[in-house]
Formats: structure tokens, sequence, C-alpha cells
């Protein structure tokens, strides 16, 4: 009965928080518009409610920079309300169905939960051990409950799952940690005793050179952590002939091509641009394009000197692959930065402004750098290793294999129950 109470009280806060955003006068001309945006205005309300959570906890409005939740708890908040602030979407895997729930393991933060479902388990009918389930859960008075499902996927589609994730993480990294202090801690050791290592290695925290070399850079200074390996750099530390900014669609790393540009590498972008590995003591490792590019037009102080200067000033601000922590250090050494953001920008906004204007993501959560977290991440680590294993199988030659003999993959089984089916 209490459960059935609890899971009342959050169902009616979640739809208070709902019409709060259709009548509150700074919110209700942004959700009249996302309405239009997603072709459901003056649909009934049964319609509308699959719309509602993203609207509530995804939305930013732009002229606010806060989401419909955030302006309700500064006017109306409650204990619910409050903890709704730290709900998170995720992907589970079923280990056992419940009588109001499920016990789940989250595939991406490397953790067991149990879920409580705050809306009737018929609406589940058909989930099942090893399935795999989206959805949105929040922590209330230390029980965990689901407040929206997005989609589920059967255990015979964990490759489609396991990309799925992929894409949550590049998009969201701190999901890796969020809620599992362990795995944060395991993170920071990593970083703090890797920064160590490359200040050894190469006398400095940031080296620029081209992406044709980043990768062979990279991979040396892990060789040299891992086995001692001397650096070879004499013929690695090299920039652009001239140095200028483009937009090109090989730093686009999405759901879909993120595993396959992962393994091809920066070596594999058709220009030739500068880039900035940069081992920062808190975040970790970084390698930023056009890091020297943006460091020449802030030296020159014009927007003139580089081409496409403001397009390089532009994507430092919104892409959310440049971190807060790389705009604090730039800003660092090169206070003009903010006179030039402002006026490409046509803005007048302090520093502190512009990170939570641009860089919003960082400040609501500690973000460490896409290395650091991806690498220790089960779910990055065990689909690049398959990723590996099918292209190196791709390259085996089956020709006159019989279909009884072992596998030329190495699996151990016979070819006709492996590659050669």
């Amino acid at each position: 009965m209490e459960t059935l109470t609890v899971t009342n009280e959050i169902n009616e806060t979640i739809e208070n928080i709902y019409n709060f955003a259709k009548t509150n006068d700074a919110i209700k001309e942004d959700y009249v518009e996302y309405t239009k945006t997603m072709g459901i205005y003056n649909s009934p309300e049964e319609a509308t409610k699959e719309y509602y959570i993203p609207y509530i906890f995804e939305r930013n409005i732009p002229e606010l920079n806060k989401t419909p939740l955030e302006v309700f708890n500064e006017t109306q908040q409650n204990e619910i309300s409050k903890s709704l602030t730290n709900s998170f979407t995720s992907l589970f895997r079923v280990k056992r169905v419940l009588k109001n729930g499920f016990e789940v393991y989250n595939v991406i933060n490397e953790k067991d939960y149990t879920l409580n479902v705050t809306s009737r388990m018929t609406e589940f009918r058909g989930f099942g051990v090893g399935q795999f389930i989206v959805a949105r859960i929040f922590n209330y008075q230390n029980n965990f409950y689901i407040i929206e499902l997005t989609g589920h996927l059967p255990e015979s589609k964990k490759e489609d799952a396991m990309r799925y994730a992929m894409a949550k993480i590049i998009h969201e990294p701190y999901l890796v940690y969020e809620d599992n202090s362990k795995k944060e801690d395991e993170i920071k050791a990593n970083i703090a005793k890797m920064y160590d290592k490359f200040l050894e290695a190469f006398k400095t925290d940031e080296l620029i050179t081209i992406n044709k070399f980043a990768d062979e850079i990279i991979g040396e200074f892990n060789e040299y952590v891992e086995n001692g390996t001397p650096l070879n750099l004499d013929d690695k530390i090299e920039e652009p002939k001239e140095l200028k900014y483009f937009e090109s669609v090989e730093f686009d790393n999405d759901y879909d091509n993120f595993v396959e540009k992962s393994l091809q590498g920066f070596s594999s972008h058709k220009k030739p641009y500068d880039v900035g590995i940069i081992y920062d003591k808190e975040n970790g490792l970084y390698v930023v394009p056009f890091y020297k590019t943006l460091t020449k037009i802030l030296e020159d102080n014009s927007l003139e000197t580089v081409e496409n200067a403001k397009d390089c000033i532009k994507y430092f601000l919104n892409s959310d692959k440049i971190s807060n922590s790389i705009l604090k250090r730039i800003y660092a050494k090169y206070p003009n930065f903010l006179e030039l953001a402002n006026k490409v920008e046509e803005t007048n906004l302090s520093f502190d402004e512009i990170l939570s204007k641009y860089k919003k993501m960082f400040l609501t959560h500690r973000i460490y750098s896409q290395t650091a977290i991806l690498y220790s991440s089960s779910v990055f680590t065990s689909t690049i290793d398959s990723a590996i294993e099918k292209e190196e199988k791709a390259q085996v030659d089956y020709t006159n294999v019989g279909r009884n003999a072992p596998c030329p993959c190495g699996s151990g089984k016979k070819f006709k129950h492996c590659c050669g089916k």
C-alpha cells in the first residue's frame, strides 16, 4: 500500500510539472512551439503523454537556458521534484522480473538496480530475463523508480543494444559513473597516474601536431606507459603549413559511425589540420582539433588573419566535444578570447556566462575527458574489441576451407558453425 501511495505521488508531481509548463508565463510559449514542432499541437491529452517527459527533463528553454523542471523547482519545489533533478536515462539488462518492477544490470555504469514501476506491470507484459530496456529512472527515498520507458530489445539484439549504449556514452559521458562512485574513483586515479606519465614523457602538458600523427603519438605514449618503450617523436611533431578552420563531417562521430571512426583514427581524415594533444590534470587527455588555429587567432587578436576565424570560435563555443576545462585553459592564456567570442556571437557576456550558456552540461555534471571515460567503460572496450575481431576475420582467406575443417579465424569451432554460416 505504501509503495502504491509513493508511485501515485510521483505521477501526480510529474503531471503537476507538465501542467505548470503549459500555463507558466515564462514557459507556455515555448511549450506551444514544442508541440507544433513535434506535430502534437491541439492533439488530445492522451496522445501527448509520451512527449511530456522528454519536454520536462530535456527541453532547454533558450531564453532561460533552463529546463521546465528547473523553472518549476525555482517556484514550487517539493521533495519529489527535487529528487527528479537527479534522474537519468540508461540501458538496462533485465535479470529478474518482480511483482512491481525489475532487477536489472545497468550496462553503462556497470551496476545492479532494483527498479520499481510507476505504472501497471501489465504495461510491461512480454518483458523477460535477458532483454534490454531503455528507461529514465530516479532515486527517491533510497528506492529507484522507472518514470519513462523509451524502448526495449530482445537478447538476440545485443549488438544493437551495445551500439545504443555507446551513443549514450558519447552524448552523456557522465552516465558511465553516474550513481557509481567506485567507477568515478577508478577514472580519477587513472587520470592522476597518466598525467604524471605524460609530463614525464613530454615535459609539458600540451603538444601541437597534425592529425596525421595524432594517433601515433597517443599510441607511443600508451606503449611508454605500459611497457616503458622509449618515445620516438622526432618526425611526428609537425604543424600544418597553413592554419585555417574548416567544417568536416569526419568530426561527427555519432550513433551510426562512432565505432568505425574510432578504429580509423584521426589520420583517416582527408584534410590536414592541427591538433592539440592536451593532458588536463583534473579531467584527463583531450585531443582538440584546430587548437593551434584558435590560439593563432587569439595571438593576432584578429578575425581577419586566419581563414574562417569566426567559424573556428563558434566551433569551440558550440561543440559538445570541447569541454569547459579547455575553454578555461584558453581564457587563462588568452583573456582576449572573451572579447572575440562576444564579437562573433554579438553578445556581451562574462566568461562565467559564456560557460553557462555554451557548456551547461559540463557545469551540471562533472565530466572527465572522453578518452578517460571511454577506456574505463566495459561497453566501449568490448564493442571495440568485437569490431577489431570482425575486421580481422574479414581479412582471413577462407578459400578452399572445408565445411567441417577448423575455422581459420581461430575460434576453435568448425568452419560451418562459425565464419562459414
